[in-house]
């Protein structure tokens, strides 16, 4: 039986895929800027419409920039009302120019990554349902979602004022993910279905500006892998002109041997590694000096801070004809753990917190430290689901007789039933979240102990020990264990409260939280039972995470997992009703997440999950705070469905006073 999941209804209307089709209008402006903003004059306009940044304004007039209008494309992306953040959820204003945001993160990137503002496509919040091309300036799926043809903005360029080509996507292609030597491997979006068994995208150049990459199979899933913040521009373009000098084939030999020796490098695609970033990297010491796309450019690195500076190139305007981003800088000062970032937040350092660097247990100090720190607090529901427990399907698979085996393979799952009805989930919200999380959601809303026992009873497991607990099926022992990574401060005391409630129902249940290292060990041995870990689960339904899948996260069958990417050479290979999972996955990147294909196929996978327990929820939609300064314009309100728009909004936000 499949059942239409609970928490689908408390996420996105998901609109046609014909938005995506759409160019976006051209971007000379001529609109006034808001009575209430006097922030330059009128006559300060270009002949295109647009506002120089006063920031840059010194270096335009030395000839170390050109102006505005022969810097932005021919055509920008146009920020306003709904483009950046859903209507809904956070009121738009064009702002101001100046300004530096202030982090202290525990690394050098922070989360500055997610606010590079250089995706494929983009849609307001984490949607994909209003797909507006964003580097591109067009873009077209085939009707078979075979073949997605592209056009880059003409006079798109990368931050050093280099224009972006069609040579950055032939290089990336041909030169780094078919180059035997280059160590960039193609990513799994890429791979016909995201199935790294199917063959990766052909890319067909047909000029400088326009390409198309065909796939195998349709692959309409491939339209949020375009939106997705992970891998952002860098999964379709690189820089060509500069990795070039880091590229066997293209670089001067005794120049590349000069890069080697100075990087410790002992082959070219060693050193391509270090240079070729990912974006969670653009904070790091190699990044210095890496063309990007990105609202904001690392022009410093210290031992304890990286700077940031506006991008001159950013593609990104406002109506009234302002370059983001709206802040001059960012300004990422380390520190060393969370205690030291928590007393920043409550000094007053920081200018906008959200994400990993506030969490709900010190909600109470950030709102004490408020009228010092000169900061507001709000809450958001979160781009994560709560802490789940997981089952590992695959664990002691080599021994069917196994009681274990025995209990999560049974047709009708009753012991992942009798599990999720012993689980207390508005008790672990109350204890833990301050009662703030969501109501019970998913296969965990029902709670109700007598039922748990009823079906333990039924499954076998109704004879017990000397000290009360119950027997496996097969009258020996039976010990339930949870292993969980010390990651987040609440895996913790969530283990404990599970423990308790299914003890109440007579199991025998022991916890172990471990580092993160050793979790990934104990996983990739299939040494874990059961596990406590949270994922991407308010981004499923709109295809931007895929980490339900059975590797991920809590790992519900990694062995099945590694015999379908091995072609049956490691692993365990599935059976027929794993196999159906995976059959429903790969039915549902067919098609784009806002079609009704789509959208039923992912109907059917979540009731996969939760009629076959690969998890169970332990509270309800999970809730995040944000702090702020005072004074700073075009957040999210309270409310809003994700954390993570506080941080992919930067570009927009700017001070009021």
């Amino acid at each position: 039986m499949h059942r239409t999941p609970q928490v689908t209804r408390r996420q996105f209307t998901l609109g046609s895929l014909a938005a995506i089709m759409l160019p976006l209008a051209g971007c000379s402006l001529t609109s006034e800027i808001p009575q209430d903003l006097p922030s330059y004059d009128p006559k300060e306009k270009s002949p295109r419409g647009f506002v120089e940044p006063p920031f840059l304004r010194e270096r335009v007039a030395a000839g170390e920039l050109p102006p505005i209008d022969e810097r932005l494309p021919e055509d920008c992306f146009v920020v306003g009302s709904g483009t950046l953040l859903q209507p809904r959820y956070g009121e738009w204003r064009d702002g101001r120019y100046g300004g530096t945001i202030r982090n202290t993160p525990t690394s050098p990137t922070g989360n500055l990554n997610l606010a590079t503002g250089s995706t494929i496509l983009r849609s307001p919040s984490q949607t994909t349902d209003q797909a507006m091309p964003n580097v591109v300036s067009g873009f077209h799926a085939s009707d078979d979602m075979r073949t997605f043809a592209f056009t880059l903005r003409k006079g798109l360029r990368w931050s050093d004022g280099t224009p972006v080509t069609t040579e950055d996507v032939r290089f990336l292609f041909e030169d780094l993910y078919r180059h035997p030597d280059s160590n960039t491997p193609f990513p799994t979006d890429l791979y016909t279905q995201r199935d790294t068994r199917l063959a990766p995208a052909e890319l067909r150049v047909l000029d400088d500006l326009r390409f198309e990459l065909g796939f195998e199979a349709p692959y309409g899933q491939f339209v949020a892998a375009l939106h997705s913040w992970i891998p952002t521009v860098s999964m379709l373009f690189v820089a060509s002109h500069h990795l070039k000098r880091y590229h066997g084939d293209y670089a001067d030999p005794a120049a590349l041997q000069q890069e080697l020796d100075a990087a410790g490098a002992s082959s070219w695609g060693e050193l391509m590694t270090m240079k070729n970033l990912p974006s969670w990297s653009s904070g790091e010491a190699d990044a210095l000096g890496l063309p990007v796309l990105n609202a904001w450019v690392l022009t410093e690195v210290k031992e304890t801070s990286r700077v940031f500076e506006r991008n001159p190139y950013f593609w990104h305007v406002d109506s009234s004809g302002q370059q983001l981003p709206y802040a001059d800088s960012v300004v990422n000062y380390i520190v060393v753990d969370d205690d030291a970032l928590l007393r920043a937040v409550m000094d007053g350092q920081v200018t906008v917190a959200a994400g990993d660097n506030v969490t709900l247990n010190n909600m109470a100090v950030y709102t004490q430290s408020g009228e010092h720190a000169d900061t507001r607090v709000f809450l958001t529901h979160s781009f994560n689901f709560p802490p789940l427990l997981f089952l590992n399907h695959d664990f002691r698979h080599d021994a069917p007789d196994d009681p274990w085996q025995q209990l999560v393979a049974d047709p009708d799952s009753r012991f992942g039933r009798a599990l999720s009805l012993a689980i207390d989930p508005a008790a672990i919200n109350s204890s833990v979240y301050f009662g703030l999380h969501g109501e019970p959601m998913l296969n965990s809303a029902e709670h109700d102990p007598e039922k748990a026992r009823t079906i333990l009873d039924q499954v076998g497991m109704d004879e017990v020990d000397d000290k009360g607990y119950r027997l496996g099926p097969d009258g020996k022992a039976f010990t339930f264990a949870i292993t969980f990574p010390t990651i987040a401060l609440d895996f913790a005391p969530v283990a404990e409260l599970v423990r308790s409630q299914l003890e109440d129902v007579g199991l025998r249940v022991t916890i172990k939280g471990v580092d993160d290292g050793l979790f990934g060990q104990l996983v990739s041995d299939n040494a874990v039972m059961a596990s406590i870990h949270w994922n991407d689960g308010a981004g499923w339904s709109t295809g931007i995470s895929n980490d339900y899948m059975p590797n991920e996260k809590g790992a519900w069958s990694p062995e099945t997992w590694a015999y379908v990417q091995s072609k049956g050479d490691q692993g365990r290979k599935p059976p027929a009703y794993i196999q159906e999972f995976y059959d429903i996955a790969s039915r549902r990147t067919e098609h784009p997440p806002a079609s009704p294909a789509g959208k039923d196929a992912y109907e059917q996978l979540m009731g996969w999950l939760m009629d076959h327990y690969a998890f169970i929820p332990t509270t309800g939609l999970r809730v995040k705070p944000n702090v702020a300064k005072n004074g700073i314009a075009n957040l999210p309100g309270a409310g809003a469905p994700f954390e993570l728009d506080t941080i992919l909004n930067l570009e927009g936000i700017w001070f009021e006073r």
